[in-house]
């Protein structure tokens, strides 16, 4: 058969198609938290080969592993969420830890000590003390979902603002035009570099308006973020394109329980001030709303979940002042052209 150029061009799509097709290993961690911690007896000694199994308790996920010869256990690429922690090995009662979060870009770090026993008898801890960062070198701050939508978020409840709070960012602002700007995205710089240099991912994917790469396209919802993180420093490899701050924004998913909100802000002119130096007697028009709601739960229990989450913006604006035709040699002027 005659290789022709459209044959080889066809060739090199399908190589290409089939390449999609196969699942991909070593999910970007960026978008999942990981799990981690070492296993011990009460003496200090490392306790192998413990069976050690970790669930979501919102979804009910299980992950599994065995630990190594040293006692060590690692569970990476963990969704962000809620977990427990439980522990078997023989001769120890079993060890149970409930309450440990993990959030996107993060790694916890939580060590065992197995007490002598029946495995049958099990030893719950719901409390730890905090831990110094040894895992990571990078510089992060994670903004977690009940900050969001509890602290005031001016400018069209945007968690944009929130990033004001992170060290070394300028505090945020508009870039252009309120109406001309996408999802009425913010700006910020931070520890002096430019704006553009800042690089936004919703659940991995990268959130970037091309022609304006200070803004971000999209700006989600309030109610449908789990939990935003903000690396400032020593960032790893996969967030790469970022020389100011990497923002990685995770989104809610649907759990066993159904849960949704609704919600409806509005302000309008009646509501503000007049300025003290403004000698109009009444304010201009200025009505907004923004309304929506989520709702998510299970399709099949343990297995299948949605999710979804609606918004919308409404604003009208007017203009009040005083206004008066140009005078008569500019008039004349102007005919005269």
């Amino acid at each position: 058969m005659i290789l022709t150029k459209a044959r080889i061009a066809c060739l090199a799509g399908l190589l290409f198609a089939l390449i999609l097709c196969f699942p991909q290993s070593a999910p970007a961690q960026v978008i999942y938290g990981s799990l981690l911690g070492n296993i011990t007896d009460p003496s200090g000694a490392a306790v192998a080969n413990a069976q050690v199994t970790v669930t979501n308790t919102a979804t009910g996920a299980k992950r599994e592993t065995s630990a190594d010869e040293m006692g060590r256990f690692n569970f990476p690429a963990l969704p962000a969420g809620v977990y427990e922690l439980e522990i078997k090995a023989n001769g120890f009662r079993t060890y149970k830890q409930t309450g440990l979060e993990v959030t996107v870009n993060t790694v916890l770090r939580t060590d065992a000590k197995l007490e002598v026993g029946a495995i049958t008898e099990s030893v719950t801890v719901t409390a730890t003390e905090a831990a110094l960062k040894t895992e990571k070198s990078d510089v992060s701050t994670s903004i977690a979902a009940k900050q969001i939508q509890e602290l005031p978020l001016p400018a069209y409840r945007n968690y944009q603002t929130l990033i004001n709070l992170v060290p070394g960012a300028t505090p945020a602002a508009f870039q252009n035009a309120v109406v001309d700007t996408p999802a009425r995205a913010l700006t910020t710089n931070v520890n002096g570099t430019n704006r553009n240099n800042n690089n936004t991912r919703v659940d991995g994917a990268t959130n970037v308006f091309i022609w304006l790469p200070h803004h971000t396209v999209y700006v989600q919802p309030v109610e449908s973020i789990e939990t935003v993180n903000v690396t400032t420093g020593s960032m790893d490899a996969e967030q790469g394109m970022a020389g100011g701050a990497a923002i990685t924004v995770s989104t809610k998913s649907g759990t066993n329980e159904f849960h949704g909100v609704g919600f409806w802000y509005h302000q309008n002119q009646r509501l503000k001030a007049r300025h003290f130096f403004d000698r109009i007697t009444r304010l201009p028009m200025a009505n907004m709303n923004i309304f929506g709601g989520t709702l998510g739960g299970p399709i099949k229990k343990n297995k299948l979940f949605f999710f979804g989450s609606f918004e919308r913006t409404t604003e009208r604006s007017g203009q009040v002042g005083e206004y008066s035709v140009p005078p008569e040699n500019v008039r004349r002027a102007t005919l005269a052209l």
